[in-house]
């Protein structure tokens, strides 16, 4: 992942609008709520077809576009899997789910990577839907090779 991968709610990050730089590399946009405290930032993978979205804060009904523009520009650009790192995340209702549940359908690989904060898991584990993932707890080792949902056997990983 990046040097400084966890800032936290409240930290240091650019503000919603602020274009973060990578050394030798393009600004990638921070997609922040217009309303609450929630954002995604795209980190720098090295591959254009890899994109790793750091979400962090607070996730419902009326943050959650930001989170949608985020995936939305990924499968847009044509990412063949998108790394959504959910460990700053400290909430997410149904409409963060309905978010996570929509990109898994998409064209793009969706992998969760974590470690899953505990409010995030018992909503996938309440709902049914924590099988449905590919989850991993760093996203370095996913850049070349694919994580498989938790109780899945080699011949269920896509």
């Amino acid at each position: 992942m990046t040097g400084n991968r966890k800032t936290g709610a409240g930290g240091n990050a650019p503000g919603p609008g602020a274009i973060p730089t990578v050394a030798g590399s393009r600004p990638h946009p921070v997609y922040g709520a217009t309303s609450g405290h929630a954002r995604v930032r795209r980190e720098n993978t090295g591959s254009p077809a890899t994109w790793l979205l750091s979400a962090s804060g607070e996730f419902d009904v009326d943050t959650i576009d930001c989170l949608r523009d985020a995936l939305t520009a990924a499968r847009q650009a044509g990412a063949e899997r998108i790394l959504l790192d959910l460990a700053d995340v400290v909430f997410g209702d149904c409409a963060f789910l309905h978010e996570l549940v929509r990109a898994h359908r998409g064209s793009s690989r969706l992998v969760l990577v974590g470690p899953l904060p505990a409010q995030i898991r018992r909503l996938l584990e309440l709902t049914g839907t924590y099988p449905l993932f590919r989850i991993t707890l760093d996203g370095d080792g996913v850049l070349a090779a694919d994580v498989a949902p938790p109780g899945a056997s080699a011949a269920d990983t896509v």
